[in-house]
């Protein structure tokens, strides 16, 4: 059997989102951590070679994010938007996860200076504001979705205020958010060996049309936001219009659905696990809020995975890898990895290896990752600090994706504290 050609029956199908409804599958990760090699995933969804590399290792995540010569992000940032024809490649071209340096480079310095530690503390006051409010609304709620009320509201709201787009906008922000990540789901009715993500470019053909009408009421009315200051790098030559709007539909997306999925999630685990309750009550006690949601983090992987497809045959982690492989970046895997954490599968706000892979590494590491971990210390120490209790009130209701470690619903109840 010819090494593109080897399965193991004992594990998932990593390209069924039914694998994941359930949890993630973390002790088939660890079987496959423990491989000499990597695992071969046969499929035709996404791929050119009948198939991806499941990477799974720490060290052969940052080797591959390390090296963009021979592992491009251009043909497709994620599974199963892989393997996509020039034609659409070139339709995604000016967005920030489909490029490689230095023309990466040139996109992200244009936003990146606005979303740097010192920066984003500086958000902290308005930050807490949007959380107090969301706050005060669940003190006249007995019974409620958590998701609905919380995870989903928090960064909706921080999104626009970022973007500079008018409250009454969040709603549709996120529908669009939501329709994104649906669309880059897609695997009904697509022709072999290809991702066509129709879905995704018809958002986009609808965001596209607000994005120029909230572009030309910033041009004459200027704010200390996103909005603003990447419209001024179009007016100065910086920024194409095109690239301009990829990173608008970016931040927009992006922004949301990660952190909407790390409030959601951490709340489920608090809930479900007294033993992850008491850790996180003493250290919001102790004052390492932010530690305890990079635990909350590194467990919850909110993108499951990022991929890159090798741009020539090559050795590679015991493997013989194919020009136009894809290479699929379990995060979700990596950050259990026993190699690199002690005791990986224990909530431990006061663990020493901190560097996860949560929001990436390398060129492509999360831009927004400072404010997603703001968003959810801010909002943590304010529940500690108005003493909510809540219990479940139902079951907890995971997404339908091979991508996002979503949760859509989390139906609880106040208690009395």
């Amino acid at each position: 059997m010819g090494i593109h050609e080897k399965m193991d029956v004992e594990f998932p199908d990593l390209t069924d989102p039914r694998s994941f409804v359930e949890a993630v599958p973390h002790e088939a990760f660890a079987r496959m951590r423990a491989l000499p090699g990597l695992y071969w995933q046969p499929t035709n969804l996404g791929t050119a070679n009948g198939g991806f590399w499941a990477v799974t290792r720490f060290a052969d995540i940052l080797a591959v994010e390390k090296d963009t010569d021979a592992f491009t992000s251009t043909r497709g940032g994620s599974y199963p938007g892989m393997n996509q024809s020039p034609e659409v490649a070139g339709m995604s071209a000016d967005n920030l996860m489909m490029t490689d340096p230095p023309r990466h480079s040139h996109l992200r310095r244009a936003a990146a200076k606005g979303f740097g530690p010192r920066v984003v503390a500086n958000f902290e006051p308005w930050v807490r504001d949007i959380v107090n409010d969301v706050l005060d609304r669940l003190e006249t709620l007995d019974e409620f979705d958590y998701v609905e009320e919380v995870a989903r509201t928090v960064p909706a709201r921080v999104v626009a205020r970022v973007l500079g787009t008018p409250r009454e906008d969040e709603d549709q922000l996120v529908k669009w958010a939501l329709m994104t990540f649906e669309a880059l789901q897609e695997t009904v009715n697509l022709p072999e060996g290809t991702h066509m993500i129709r879905g995704l470019h018809k958002v986009m053909m609808e965001v596209m049309p607000y994005a120029e009408k909230i572009q030309k009421i910033k041009r004459e009315h200027p704010a200390d936001d996103m909005f603003t200051e990447l419209g001024a790098c179009v007016d100065r030559g910086e920024l194409t219009q095109s690239e301009f709007f990829n990173w608008m539909f970016l931040m927009m997306v992006a922004g949301f659905e990660t952190t909407h999925t790390a409030i959601g999630q951490s709340m489920r685990m608090y809930l479900e696990n007294p033993t992850v309750a008491e850790r996180t009550e003493r250290a919001i006690r102790e004052g390492i809020a932010s530690r305890a949601v990079d635990e909350f983090v590194r467990m919850i992987s909110p993108p499951m995975e990022m991929a890159r497809t090798a741009t020539r045959d090559m050795d590679f982690a015991g493997e013989k890898i194919r020009k136009d492989d894809v290479m699929v970046l379990y995060f979700t895997s990596a950050n259990r990895d026993a190699a690199v954490f002690k005791n990986p599968d224990e909530f431990d706000p006061w663990r020493t290896e901190t560097d996860t892979l949560a929001f990436g590494s390398g060129v492509h590491r999360c831009i927004g990752a400072y404010l997603a971990n703001l968003e959810l210390r801010v909002l943590w120490e304010e529940i500690h600090k108005r003493k909510i209790k809540l219990e479940l009130n139902g079951t907890p209701k995971r997404g339908w994706s091979v991508f996002i470690n979503q949760i859509t619903a989390l139906p609880v109840r106040r208690v009395a504290s």
